[in-house]
């Protein structure tokens, strides 16, 4: 079953893969790979590990793809992401609230995914 989503940025050249369930979609790595060959893409891949992961700081992470292979030894975290992305990542989730309504996040962390509270701010949400 796949858990993920590819995503074409309208603000950024890179691929987001968005999680779909709680499962990190970085347990399918070679159906990714597959898919980004598929679409002949190379470059940076950030993942969205906000339904696995809440507010963390390892919300975001980011490698690369050479064509064949994601670079997962060479994952890294990203601390922030630009203001505009992240209004396409919340824009996504909106509009797909039923990955949001099955996801284990805590109640308000649902909250301000479903009801638009976190576009174009800065939020101190954790996942404490």
């Amino acid at each position: 079953m796949k858990r993920y989503h590819i995503l074409d940025l309208n603000s950024d050249s890179r691929k987001v893969v968005v999680a779909t369930s709680y499962v990190s979609p970085l347990s399918q790595v070679y159906a990714i790979a597959f898919e980004l060959k598929s679409i002949g893409y190379k470059g940076e891949v950030i993942f969205d590990l906000v339904l696995s992961n809440g507010f963390s700081s390892n919300r975001f992470l980011k490698t690369d793809f050479d064509g064949e292979h994601l670079n997962i030894g060479g994952i890294e975290v990203l601390p922030k992401l630009k203001s505009n992305i992240l209004n396409e990542l919340y824009t996504f989730f909106y509009q797909h609230p039923q990955y949001i309504k099955a996801s284990s996040l805590p109640e308000p962390q649902k909250y301000a995914l479903l009801n638009k509270v976190l576009f174009g701010e800065k939020t101190g949400l954790t996942c404490s």
